[in-house]
């Protein structure tokens, strides 16, 4: 199997790879891959956070707006087309309110806090 996937190109790999997606997470994907990789952020999660960083000139910050759902980041105002928008889905559901931003060394980086997952039911199952 290794040697199946290491003959494969990269292009020829992940078509293979969205052949198992969904119609729905193939759309997703496709547009992923459309939007410029320039502005593509780095998304990661830990315990408590939902971290995004974003290398972005200091210039493009005035142009720049943020907003974020419960589950997609979403960026404005960047070039080559300051009036589309970018979005991207977060790992996990994050709280309305509470992010926060800070720039340093030409990184953007948001802080989203996480909603806790404790909403879980027990599901009795019948003696035989």
């Amino acid at each position: 199997m290794e040697q199946l996937l290491s003959m494969l190109s990269p292009e020829q790999f992940g078509s293979l790879m969205k052949q198992g997606l969904s119609s729905d997470q193939r759309e997703e994907a496709e547009q992923e891959n459309e939007q410029p990789s320039r502005h593509k952020p780095e998304i990661f999660e830990t315990h408590d956070y939902v971290f995004v960083r974003l290398p972005i000139p200091e210039d493009e910050l005035p142009h720049l707006k943020l907003y974020h759902t419960n589950n997609r980041i979403i960026l404005q105002g960047l070039p080559p087309n300051r009036e589309e928008s970018l979005t991207y889905p977060l790992p996990c559901l994050v709280k309305k309110k509470g992010a926060k931003s800070s720039y340093k060394d030409g990184i953007l980086e948001i802080i989203l806090f996480k909603i806790p997952d404790t909403q879980y039911s027990e599901i009795s199952v019948p003696e035989w």
